[in-house]
């Protein structure tokens, strides 16, 4: 792994990370020829439409950490009939469909409150759930549509041995920030930006000396070539 840049951007600090990846991804594979076979990625990038991009377009493995703010924490379980059941126990009421978001959610509603003829044989909620004496009773939702999450092996062997190599990044900013790229001497965000650019162009032109001089296993080794930063 040789663990150097490819490409880089520079934006200011309120542009999101994510409206980043796929213009940059799309920018490496119109410069290079090589095949993209996994993306490494925190958690930052767990984001559907990321994933999407990277599954079907990029015809790679997404080995991006799971975002933990996705998964559901709910009293609510799954009937046997695909519908939702309550913490009380009862098989809560289908209340329709709708977008959020370019997905696809399915309303459900507590049964007591939301059925009169429900109510006549059970007319109390036997937890009486707060949202219960408030007169309106649970609502919970469930994904109507196909969720990408759940064709990636989040806990296999070869996600977590993949994922770990992204390590990697961290010693790539580590010697980027020996360049001074963190605090760089310019104000500004085109001289800044001018600036990082050279710093990555640096690391790459140590990478390619290295090459160059027969040091091939010093392509990483910044300081060996620059001893006075």
């Amino acid at each position: 792994m040789s663990e150097l840049p490819v490409a880089e951007i520079t934006k200011p600090a309120n542009v999101s990370e994510q409206t980043l990846f796929i213009p940059l991804f799309t920018q490496i594979q119109n410069s290079f020829n090589f095949p993209i076979k996994e993306v490494l990625a925190d958690a930052m990038y767990d984001v559907e439409y990321i994933l999407k991009f990277v599954i079907n377009d990029l015809k790679a493995l997404p080995r991006i950490a799971r975002n933990p703010r996705w998964q559901t924490h709910s009293d609510v379980k799954l009937s046997p009939s695909g519908g939702l059941i309550c913490i009380a126990g009862f098989n809560m009421l289908y209340w329709g469909k709708f977008k959020d978001r370019g997905k696809i959610r399915l309303k459900f509603v507590c049964p007591v409150t939301h059925s009169t003829k429900f109510a006549k044989n059970h007319p109390l909620c036997p937890w009486l759930h707060p949202k219960f004496l408030k007169g309106k009773g649970c609502i919970a939702y469930l994904r109507g549509d196909s969720n990408i999450r759940t064709s990636i092996d989040y806990g296999s062997e070869s996600f977590k041995r993949s994922y770990n190599r992204r390590t990697s990044s961290e010693r790539g900013f580590s010697r980027l920030l020996t360049l001074s790229m963190q605090n760089p001497s310019v104000i500004g965000l085109q001289a800044t930006a001018n600036h990082c650019t050279i710093a990555h162009i640096t690391v790459l032109l140590i990478a390619l000396t290295a090459v160059k001089t027969g040091h091939k296993d010093k392509i990483r080794f910044i300081k060996k070539f620059l001893p006075f930063i």
